[in-house]
Formats: structure tokens, sequence, C-alpha cells
């Protein structure tokens, strides 16, 4: 009897901690992030969320390890938006998103990184540089 006595003290003890050290990437929401093109074909009336970075760029950086890796967030991106992640390279960028144009007429140009979009249809809204969780959530409760 004794023997079960300290087996069931050790699970007392032990099964909260154990609990806690998986729970966290049990229960973590994560962005289910898609390229653009493949947002495109997807049949939906969601906006597309697109999160252009640039290799090498440490605010882009930055923004995918301290922002987009928060469950709140990723929650609202992936039940309201299309997410969409792509890196950017100057030459190419015009073969990315060659669907989109201002309301001039002309194709879409980023000019600095990181970048966040707002996609609907053919419109979209385009913001430049680190954004912050309580600034990303005011653009997503706008759209």
């Amino acid at each position: 009897m004794n023997k079960y006595f300290i087996a069931l003290i050790a699970m007392v003890i032990l099964l909260p901690s154990l609990f806690a050290a998986i729970s966290p990437t049990l229960y973590t929401a994560e962005v289910e992030w898609h390229n653009y093109k493949e947002a495109r074909a997807i049949n939906s009336d969601k906006p597309i969320f697109v999160f252009a970075k640039m290799r090498f760029c440490t605010a882009c950086a930055a923004m995918e390890k301290d922002i987009f890796t928060d469950p709140a967030l990723a929650k609202v991106l992936n039940e309201r938006f299309i997410p969409v992640k792509e890196t950017i390279n100057f030459a190419l960028s015009s073969f990315v998103f060659d669907d989109l144009h201002d309301n001039d007429g002309e194709q879409l140009n980023f000019r600095g990184f990181p970048a966040v979009m707002i996609v609907k249809g053919d419109n979209y809204s385009l913001m430049h540089g680190y954004k912050n969780i309580e600034q990303l959530n005011t653009l997503l409760k706008m759209h």
C-alpha cells in the first residue's frame, strides 16, 4: 500500500507540471499561411490578409516572431481572413501581385518592409512598417 500512495503523490505532483509543459504546443493557435496564388484560387468571400516581407529584414523577422505567434491574432486571421505570407524580391514583386492596381491603374508597388495589405476583389489597402498587435487588430476590425 505504501508503493501506491507514493505513486499517487508523484502523479499529483508531476501531472500538472507535465500538462503545463505540453499544453502550449497543443493549444497554441498558429496562423495558417498560404501563398498569394493559393489564396486567390480559394473560392471565399473572406478578404485576403497579406504579410509581405523581405529576406534579412529584421523588422519582418520581429513581426513573425513577436506578433504573428499571438494566439488571439492567429485565431482572427484564420477565421475572418485568408492569411498570406510572401517573401518579396524587389525585382520580382510585380509578378506576385500582378493582378492588383491602385485607383490610377498603376501596378502595386511596395515602398518598404514589412508591409501588410488587405485585398478584397481587385482592391487593396497597403500599410508599410512594423505593426504591433493593437495596430493589426484595429486594421482587421475595419475589414
